[in-house]
């Protein structure tokens, strides 16, 4: 009588069985029914469980969720500011939206500029002589439509903006790269330039 099934291709359909039974378990934990949950075969596979910085890790050297980033590491689209200590290069920036004073633009500059500038520097650029929030200020901040900021370059306020400078700390973490130039344009719109 011939052998039917030999130990090799007896194997083969064992492992075969096997990898079927695995994959219907693995398949089973997916519930085409989004109102029942899924089985977890493996635990926290599903859901990691998240560290928030200031929460105790055991786990890390200082016991502090907190993380230093990596020496040299940027955030994802992050460009830095070549003109950090370059105050004449960066008076020599251009203005991607020079004379561009469209409603868009500066739609986006007066968003900005309620947000982060207009607490100190009027609603109207008229600066913090003229605020009451200024009484309490040591240092009053200038108005954005004195002939001397009229004299500043585009790249010199964008600079101001991105660097701070006195007692103005930088907004660069604050208002994002793409949206400065708009604030500028809206600066120069507080200072009668454009319609």
């Amino acid at each position: 009588m011939k052998k039917i099934f030999t130990s090799k291709s007896f194997y083969k359909l064992l492992t075969l069985e096997l990898l079927a039974a695995c994959s219907f378990l693995v398949l089973s934990g997916c519930s085409a029914d989004k109102s029942q949950p899924n089985v977890e075969l493996i635990q926290d596979m599903m859901e990691s469980p998240a560290i928030k910085p200031q929460e105790f890790d055991a786990s890390s050297p200082n016991n502090s969720g907190m993380r230093v980033p990596p020496e040299g590491t940027q955030p994802q689209g992050f460009e830095p500011y070549k003109y950090v200590t370059d105050i004449e290069g960066a008076a020599k920036n251009n203005n991607p939206f020079s004379n561009q004073y469209t409603e868009e633009v500066l739609k986006t500059g007066l968003k900005y500029y309620t947000i982060h500038c207009a607490v100190c520097h009027g609603v109207k650029g008229e600066g913090g002589e003229k605020m009451s929030v200024a009484e309490t200020m040591a240092l009053k901040p200038p108005p954005m439509t004195s002939d001397k900021i009229k004299g500043w370059t585009d790249g010199q306020i964008y600079h101001v903006i991105t660097m701070g400078q006195g007692v103005m700390g930088p907004y660069a973490s604050h208002i994002p790269a793409k949206y400065r130039w708009q604030v500028v344009n809206y600066i120069r719109h507080l200072q009668g330039k454009g319609n």
